[in-house]
């Protein structure tokens, strides 16, 4: 097993076609098959699902496809870490966090890795300051108009509660909600007001009886078994894994998208190394967060 055979799978995975595999790779569709087959061999699983020309992972592929992306994704950071460290402007990095709090420490950790002599000057707010241009980068639940707005991940909205309250412990039917003592976030945050929106759209009226500005304190509610909230499966997948349950909403659940928007139109190279190490820290937290689910 070597990278490229590792990008190969990579490529069929991503593509669901070994045709166009081998044409991203500029090789012949032959060897891209061997090199998969050859894969499956050596680790003495089958990875992938053949129906006609289409190919597609199984349950045992998906897994290991997790894997071999955060690895691959870990190789870059390595490399971009090493053509990075010279000449980088060493100018302070400003960045808003409005939604997705629980992640700064490992966005920190990340670029200490990266950039480890450029400093970043954190805020976070719960509704958008006056003066957004003076951030180079906020992350949040809006795309800011005349603002570079990526989407860096679609999150799933599940249900929270201390073990022993809810009776099952992974999905609960919407209307079932309206039954219990919620606790949640101020209506000026934008979590909340997604999942306002949401509830207003489906004509469900949930009983709040406590509700607070800063997220760390609803969590708090939530861990001490003083009412049910909400918990945003990616961002918050580290919140008392061992004493909360977590309960998928249906037969809809509500989702968020969080979005990296900047106001500079061509970004130095710091904020692009930056902007990328805030990208591959969501996406190892959806792989993360999929792989609890699935357990």
């Amino acid at each position: 097993m070597n990278l490229t055979t590792l990008k190969y799978f990579i490529s069929v995975a991503s593509l669901g076609s070994i045709t166009e595999a081998a044409k991203e790779a500029y090789v012949s569709q032959s060897a891209v098959s061997k090199t998969i087959k050859q894969l499956e061999d050596e680790i003495g699983v089958k990875l992938f699902d053949r129906e006609g020309r289409t190919i597609k992972l199984n349950q045992q592929g998906k897994l290991f496809y997790s894997y071999v992306s955060d690895s691959l994704n870990l190789l870059d950071r390595g490399i971009k870490a090493v053509q990075g460290s010279k000449n980088i402007d060493q100018s302070p990095l400003n960045v808003l966090f409005t939604v997705a709090s629980p992640l700064i420490s490992k966005i920190i950790l990340c670029m200490q890795e990266v950039l480890p002599n450029i400093s970043l000057n954190i805020h976070q707010k719960n509704s958008f300051a006056k003066d957004l241009e003076q951030f180079d980068f906020i992350i949040s639940t809006a795309k800011i108009p005349n603002f570079n707005s990526i989407p860096i991940t679609t999150e799933e909205l599940l249900i929270g509660a201390k073990k022993g309250i809810l009776p099952n412990k992974d999905f609960i039917e919407l209307k079932d909600l309206e039954k219990y003592i919620f606790v949640g976030l101020d209506k000026e945050t934008e979590l909340q007001q997604t999942i306002d929106q949401f509830l207003m759209a489906h004509k469900i009226k949930l009983n709040y009886q406590y509700q607070s500005d800063e997220p760390a304190t609803v969590r708090q509610l939530i861990a001490s078994g003083i009412g049910i909230g909400f918990i945003p499966a990616i961002s918050w997948q580290d919140f008392e894994t061992k004493n909360i349950t977590k309960a998928h909403i249906y037969p809809e659940a509500p989702r968020r998208t969080i979005y990296l928007n900047s106001p500079h139109h061509n970004l130095t190279d710091t904020q692009r190394l930056f902007s990328n190490e805030i990208a591959n820290v969501f996406l190892q937290e959806r792989d993360a967060a999929t792989k609890y689910l699935l357990i």
